[in-house]
């Protein structure tokens, strides 16, 4: 009898021990590597066609451009005003002049006619663009009767102050007569005018 609870005693502690080995190993589910769950990320196929990227430089539609600030417009160019209390510059001695011979009025007797004897006396009028010339302005004069010169002058002006600028030196002698004004001056400008009258016996 002392035999068989000793062998009872012995099965009972074997058990026991099965029993606290078998409690203390983990859950199948707790030592159970995890489940890795395959990535859901779609790749496209190599049939898929991909959207163009804008590249720069590309136009752009009227709704896709950005607004930009406009630039301030450039103002139109204006002729130039000189400063404040300066005159602008006045036109310059330059290009063809004008030349007038104007016969005295001494022994007229016809649009175109003086009394033979008469000394009328003759003076110029020069204009350029800046007016009507005096100084700096020289004339030639040569009287012809019938074609032959009879009489050479020089004056230093072109306008008269008080005298008469070409005086006929014997008196006029009926017939027909030119009398011609060359025009130089100090601006290198020239100018001519002829003159043509008739002379008829007093």
């Amino acid at each position: 009898m002392v035999f068989l609870g000793v062998v009872a005693a012995a099965i009972g502690v074997i058990v026991g021990i099965k029993e606290l080995a078998a409690s203390s190993e983990a859950p199948p589910s707790a030592s159970a590597p995890a489940v890795t769950t395959p990535s859901s990320t779609v790749w496209p196929s190599d049939d898929t066609e991909e959207s163009p990227t804008p590249y720069e430089g590309a136009t752009q539609s009227p709704d896709e451009e950005a607004t930009t600030p406009s630039s301030t417009p450039s103002r139109p160019p204006t002729e130039e005003t000189p400063p404040d209390g300066q005159e602008p510059e006045s036109p310059q001695h330059t290009g063809a002049l004008t030349v007038l011979v104007k016969m005295g009025r001494g022994g007229k007797v016809g649009p175109n006619s003086w009394r033979a004897g008469a000394e009328p006396g003759a003076n110029t009028e020069v204009y350029d663009a800046t007016g009507r010339l005096d100084t700096g302005c020289y004339v030639q004069w040569t009287l012809k009767h019938d074609g032959k010169e009879v009489q050479k002058h020089t004056s230093s002006r072109c306008r008269p102050p008080s005298i008469t600028l070409f005086n006929f030196e014997d008196g006029l002698e009926p017939g027909s007569y030119t009398l011609t004004a060359e025009v130089t001056t100090d601006w290198q400008q020239t100018g001519t005018d002829t003159f043509s009258f008739d002379v008829v016996p007093a």
